[in-house]
């Protein structure tokens, strides 16, 4: 078990507990810590391969992250399988990445832990949203662009629509 620490506690947490209708936290990180999202135009391409996804239909995205050599997701599994759509949004970035087609820019996998209280959910969106302030980039989660905190804070605009019903 994985925990998150939350108001003082730690919260117990699934991994690779694969059904749809359940909600997940993924992470998935570039092969060698290597900052290929430094850039906005590669944190676009980012949330663009993301709301592609999202408007297809393969998942419902419920908050996102893109740091400079990772990104932390929260969706919902909307049948089309996690591995499947996961390596699919990988592969985009991959193709799209100004390292150019063919470089191997992800780790072979990814973090995924299943979120199996709804209470749990909100704390989790808020550690997300926490990811750029606690290593300085910004003092408020909504003041870093490429994420979904600014949807949450109700501040335009924001980098993509996420889904909001729980």
């Amino acid at each position: 078990m994985v925990g998150y620490k939350g108001k003082g506690q730690a919260l117990p947490r699934v991994k690779h507990h694969f059904e749809p209708g359940h909600y997940y936290h993924i992470t998935s990180r570039t092969l060698g810590g290597v900052h290929a999202f430094a850039s906005d135009a590669d944190k676009k391409m980012v949330v663009d391969a993301l709301a592609f996804y999202r408007r297809r239909g393969d998942w419902k995205l419920f908050a996102f992250v893109v740091m400079a050599n990772h990104v932390h997701l929260i969706l919902l599994e909307t049948g089309a399988g996690l591995s499947t759509v996961i390596g699919n949004f990988k592969k985009w970035v991959s193709n799209g990445a100004s390292y150019g087609p063919g470089y191997r820019l992800w780790e072979r996998r990814f973090d995924d832990n299943a979120i199996v209280h709804a209470s749990e959910l909100r704390e989790v969106v808020q550690y997300l949203h926490d990811n750029p302030v606690r290593i300085g980039l910004v003092r408020r989660p909504e003041d870093y662009f490429w994420s979904s905190a600014r949807n949450y804070a109700g501040i335009a605009p924001v980098p993509m629509e996420v889904d909001r019903e729980w």
